[in-house]
């Protein structure tokens, strides 16, 4: 959001606060958002406990119980929230994914609604604490985007000490997975990409981290991750608009193209992956429970070319099987207005940002990270995050077409 746009800005809930009481929680749902991010890149693997659980745990004290205490220190805090334009269809989701445990077959019914609480007071922390705060928002996307640069080298050199049996590049703890790094990485390149230095040792750690964050994701070979990120980066350059942006647009695409043809043969050796195959079962599985779904977390099985598959490997394809047309449907509408609203405000570093991100998780969750109702993992990143970083757009119908002009 430009500086001729703060003035536009309705009042807001900043670390200056009401209260000490308030500061203090406000700033623990920074330090948790910046855990949220940075924990899962940075949490060992290899350990004796388990640095997932480790995770989650340093979550709860530092994000979800601060912003649950925020709440309940001033209970009208939640008017201000529910005013938020897509909350409301958020809050409906969530309430659809825990009724649907009436008729779940999930070993833990209790964690299944943890994962909608933890997601509601994700974005309620957010929005009293980051919404209309750009700067702060600007420091902690910036700082974990060269944080996961310096992650990245070191998975980089690890891997070419001691290399994975695929070749594939992975991460580390919550991240040991390609998928889910490419995911990250890619993430953490978007939210980096818009914003501008006047400092040139900024400008220079700024495409540094970019280019290793890149190489991180292209090492992974992970396709749907790969594809997502050519197809972010052309819309986010293009949308800028003028001359300017058609030859960096065309920079991009011939990159893109340059780093398809080396690697075609690494790219192609997987074939299809199963796709087709999976995404026709899932359909028979959400064809059998339409309206309902089979509940939230509910674990199912089912075989594609010989293969068992334990999730749907499409987040659309997953949400019907589990929620049916329902949810299904509230998603579908809050990521499309999601969207758009990145588009409006696609001039601006938070709307460009959200626009960026809105297209690499639309192109990556087709093929991977299938859960959206879940605990913090590298999917938050591309579906949740996003959401949070709309709500703080200083949006107005008036601005879009001002854009458009």
């Amino acid at each position: 959001m430009s500086d001729a746009h703060q003035d536009d800005l309705p009042a807001a809930v900043t670390l200056a606060g009401d209260g000490s009481l308030t500061r203090w929680l406000q700033r623990a749902v920074v330090v948790g958002v910046i855990w949220l991010i940075l924990g899962m890149a940075i949490m060992p693997a290899g350990v004796s406990f388990n640095p997932g659980r480790l995770y989650q745990r340093v979550l709860g004290f530092t994000l979800y119980l601060p912003a649950l205490l925020l709440l309940l220190t001033r209970p009208s805090r939640a008017l201000d929230f529910w005013r938020q334009s897509l909350v409301p269809w958020v809050l409906l989701l969530m309430a659809w994914g825990l009724l649907s445990l009436l008729w779940a077959h999930t070993a833990r019914p209790a964690d299944e609604a943890g994962h909608n609480v933890s997601i509601l007071l994700f974005l309620f922390g957010w929005q009293q604490v980051f919404s209309r705060n750009e700067a702060l928002i600007r420091r902690v996307l910036v700082g974990c985007s060269l944080a996961m640069a310096l992650v990245a080298v070191v998975a980089i050199t690890m891997n070419a000490l001691h290399g994975q049996p695929d070749g594939r590049l992975v991460g580390f703890g919550v991240m040991a997975n390609a998928n889910l790094a490419a995911g990250a990485m890619g993430a953490a390149l978007l939210w980096l990409w818009p914003w501008r230095f006047d400092d040139r040792r900024l400008l220079i750690a700024k495409w540094a981290a970019i280019s290793i964050l890149g190489f991180f994701v292209l090492m992974t070979l992970t396709r749907s991750a790969l594809a997502a990120l050519f197809f972010a980066l052309v819309l986010m350059v293009l949308s800028r608009g003028g001359r300017r942006a058609w030859w960096y647009a065309g920079i991009v695409v011939a990159l893109g193209v340059v780093a398809a043809l080396a690697g075609a043969q690494f790219l192609m050796a997987r074939g299809l992956s199963l796709r087709p195959e999976i995404f026709a079962q899932s359909m028979r599985l959400f064809q059998a429970h339409p309206w309902l779904g089979l509940g939230e977390g509910t674990p199912f099985r089912f075989s594609a070319g010989g293969e068992v598959m334990t999730h749907a490997h499409n987040m659309y394809s997953q949400l019907a099987i589990e929620l049916g047309l329902p949810g299904l449907v509230l998603w579908t509408g809050i990521w499309l207005t999601l969207g758009w609203r990145g588009w409006c405000c696609r001039r601006e570093p938070l709307g460009a940002i959200v626009l960026g991100l809105w297209a690499f998780g639309t192109v990556l969750v087709q093929f991977d990270l299938p859960h959206l109702i879940d605990s913090p993992r590298p999917g938050w990143l591309i579906t949740w995050l996003p959401l949070a970083l709309g709500m703080s757009l200083a949006y107005r119908p008036d601005r879009g077409n001002a854009n458009a002009a």
